[in-house]
């Protein structure tokens, strides 16, 4: 398969800083000199955790149809295994900020075996919840339900959120911590992210002198004008999204070289895993993503049930009937 010849690949514009255990580590220095991200707000310096051959990294890219308790160990243990390629680069104390539900995989406390023995990790839990607002930007303003902990007083912040689109969740957030303390850096671990969700975030950083250490999994995404299923935003493959060659392949492979979006929305995934894995097949159609190439016994044992079938069947008969005979066998 010929990749797009305009397409820019992680080779192109970054260099293995790293490697152990099998993973790579990638760093992309100076982005916005590059022609196609020029103006743009990025940080000097951007991470990226390659895990080559079909590592655990890619296969949660390459697994939209993954769900519920298998999406949630997926996510911790891409998650975890970020972090600990980058402990050396902790300040002094390290405080985690975990963004429920989606940071919640990536809680350090449940880390095992435990990030640092000598001490917990100074750990606080929000809820930050989308008000729907049709007269703002996107049509939802963010606002903070609940906090448990404290705004920790320490050197290194690592804030917990598994997936990066506009990014209007974390930008709303650092905005609010920051006013209470300044650490020396602050590290974001995403194990799906896009460049432009990073861009409100790196202003407030470095409005406030802060260093944004970004590590993303296996990409460097640019969101879509417009997504396959609004009002979600799209992560698919956009002309912009960097990648290695070999993931490139992979990702065209795997997803018949369509846009589909690789993650769907991951809080549902876990959480409402029946209506996640509906709307993944509604998203296939959309994108003409054929069936028949599909191998549905990698899908959850979800599918095959009898409830399952039923609310499909009710909800999307369209879907249904390209579909049954595949989830029926």
């Amino acid at each position: 398969m010929k990749a797009d010849e305009d397409r820019i690949f992680l080779e192109d514009v970054g260099e293995i800083m790293m490697s152990r255990g099998g993973k790579d580590i990638w760093l992309v220095k100076g982005i916005t000199q590059h022609e196609a991200f020029r103006g743009r707000s990025l940080p000097e310096r951007i991470y990226v955790a390659d895990f080559p051959g079909r590592g655990l990294g890619e296969e949660f890219l390459l697994n939209r149809q993954a769900c519920g308790a298998t999406k949630f160990l997926m996510i911790k243990e891409v998650g975890h295994e970020m972090i600990r390629l980058f402990e050396r680069m902790f300040d002094g104390r390290v405080a985690q900020f975990v963004i429920l539900w989606g940071g919640r995989p990536l809680d350090l406390l449940d880390a095992n075996p435990p990030l640092r023995r000598n001490r917990l990790l100074d750990t606080t839990y929000i809820k930050l919840t989308r008000v729907e607002d049709d007269s703002v930007f996107r049509g939802w303003n963010i606002v903070e339900s609940s906090f448990v902990g404290e705004w920790w007083q320490d050197e290194t912040w690592i804030i917990m959120e598994e997936c990066i689109a506009s990014g209007q969740t974390l930008t709303y957030f650092i905005d609010e911590a920051l006013q209470h303390h300044r650490p020396k850096k602050i590290f974001l671990f995403p194990v799906c992210a896009s460049l432009e969700g990073l861009e409100g975030i790196y202003r407030i950083c470095r409005d406030h002198g802060v260093e944004l250490i970004p590590v993303f999994n296996g990409a460097l995404i640019e969101v879509a004008e417009k997504g396959v299923s609004l009002p979600f935003t799209d992560l698919g493959l956009q002309p912009r999204t960097i990648v290695t060659h070999h993931f490139y392949q992979d990702l065209h492979d795997r997803y018949q070289g369509t846009p589909l979006c690789w993650v769907g929305d991951i809080g549902d995934s876990i959480y409402k895993p029946e209506e996640h894995l509906i709307e993944t097949l509604s998203d296939m159609l959309a994108v003409g993503m054929d069936f028949d190439r599909e191998d549905f016994s990698l899908w959850s044992p979800i599918v095959r049930s009898e409830q399952f079938l039923t609310q499909l069947e009710t909800s999307h008969p369209e879907i249904f009937k390209q579909v049954a005979q595949f989830l029926k066998s």
